[in-house]
């Protein structure tokens, strides 16, 4: 099934909604406060579907104008709004990172690897998502390293065990109640030796008002600006697309304490709504790196903001 497909499908109860709140309607107040309304509940949030009907108000539509065309304005407007957030992260690393045609080479050990730092919420889905942005990379020739720097839970570590074998790429582990910083440290440096150019770390759900846990992620940071200040290093919030408006709160942590560089929004294909990505990148000028509408290897892409805008319309 076509990746846009699955978009449309999962946000088609929200795409319901708007279009039930254009049909029939061409002009006017009730066409603008019905789109406010179906906007409101998809969790586009308050301000953003007051500009979004302001500006369907204002729009000069023609006696003629269809449903379908004010879906489509309607799309336009949100792609705009979103087309500074939509980031081409993925893309630049799915380019071959080497530019001989012997995929067979790899990195010295004198050159550091790209690190990707998975943060977020229990459940959010980070370890399933850092499979799948692995999978996908691994598929340009990439040779990544995983890290299960979650010590404290052995399913987490054999989750992510799982899917190393699954893709067939390295993987680095600690013993329980190991030192998470410390291990991230280890993998890094054997990362060098060893030829990966990628390394992508597996951390411990963090509530985000717990002080303590979110130090630990602070210290895993500076632990890997210590093995060189200039080593790439790539922090994703992992975010669960049925939170809506509450991911806010964790986005507002992450941001100010740990320092975010994009984020990925999972499980749209469980929610009804699906809109928060809109409010959420407003609000926080925050690039989105991908999306995730299933529990396949190949449900992750890189996010299009005309795809997931048309989709939530319904056009």
């Amino acid at each position: 099934m076509e990746f846009f497909a699955k978009i449309k499908s999962a946000l088609k109860k929200t795409s319901n909604h708007i279009a039930l709140s254009i049909s029939g309607r061409r002009a006017g107040h009730d066409l603008a406060q019905g789109i406010e309304e179906a906007l409101i509940m998809a969790d586009v949030g308050v301000a953003v579907a007051a500009e979004l009907s302001r500006k369907v108000t204002e729009e000069k539509f023609s006696r003629d104008t269809t449903d379908e065309d004010i879906k489509l304005f309607l799309a336009n407007e949100i792609a705009l709004l979103l087309a500074p957030y939509q980031s081409n992260f993925f893309q630049q690393l799915s380019i071959p990172p080497h530019s001989t045609t012997d995929n067979t080479q790899h990195l010295s050990s004198t050159t550091n690897p790209h690190i990707m730092l998975m943060i977020g919420v229990n459940g959010n889905g980070k370890t399933t998502t850092l499979a799948k942005i692995t999978h996908m990379l691994k598929q340009s020739h990439h040779r990544p390293l995983l890290v299960a720097a979650d010590t404290f839970r052995a399913a987490a570590v054999d989750q992510l065990r799982y899917w190393a074998n699954y893709i067939s790429c390295d993987f680095s582990c600690a013993p329980d109640g190991a030192d998470a910083a410390g291990l991230v440290f280890q993998s890094i440096k054997n990362a060098k030796s060893n030829g990966n150019d990628l390394v992508l770390i597996d951390t411990a759900g963090r509530l985000q008002n717990r002080d303590d846990l979110l130090a630990e992620l602070e210290k895993i940071k500076k632990v890997i600006k210590k093995i060189d200040a200039a080593i790439p290093l790539t922090t994703i919030l992992i975010l669960d697309g049925i939170t809506g408006q509450a991911a806010h709160g964790q986005v507002d942590v992450f941001l100010n304490k740990i320092g975010v560089d994009g984020i990925i929004v999972t499980k749209l294909d469980g929610t009804a709504k699906g809109g928060a990505i809109v409010s959420l990148v407003q609000k926080y000028k925050i690039p989105v790196f991908a999306i995730g509408v299933g529990e396949g290897i190949d449900d992750l892409k890189p996010f299009n903001v005309l795809e997931y805008a048309r989709s939530l319309v319904g056009h």
